[in-house]
């Protein structure tokens, strides 16, 4: 007998043990016969040709039902990346650029903790009070 098949266990030598393997031998051993597997050929060649006629029909599993969906799914999951770099690529340029100098440069807070905003004079004639009032109020 094969290695692989032996039930024998390392220590036989306790008489319940030995009725205990015999039992499970008896359970999980492979039949001796060989109309055990003659019939078992037939039952499944029969299955399969009832099934072929129609006469038969087999449920279908999950794996069988999750087969059918993995075409259409690697196809969306295609389709999502192409949209994603399309989204990626087609940004505008500038607002890139802004975003990278908006994260990359100091602020000037933190160059000189001390600075003030400077507010300058408004093109319309008032004067740098009046800004400086309207820029205050702003805040």
């Amino acid at each position: 007998m094969d290695d692989h098949n032996d039930l024998r266990l390392a220590d036989e030598s306790d008489e319940s043990d030995a009725r205990l393997r015999s039992a499970l031998r008896g359970i999980y051993g492979a039949p001796a016969d060989g109309a055990y597997w003659d019939g078992l050929e037939t039952r499944i060649l029969s299955l399969i040709a009832a099934t072929q006629m129609g006469i038969v029909r087999l449920q279908p599993n999950l794996w069988s039902v999750l087969g059918r969906w993995a075409a259409p799914g690697m196809v969306a999951a295609a389709l999502l990346f192409v949209t994603a770099g399309l989204f990626l690529f087609r940004q505008d340029d500038a607002e890139l650029r802004t975003t990278y100098e908006a994260v990359t440069e100091p602020a000037a807070f933190d160059v000189l903790p001390g600075a003030v905003s400077v507010v300058s004079a408004p093109r319309d004639g008032s004067s740098q009070r009046e800004a400086t009032f309207r820029y205050v109020l702003s805040h």
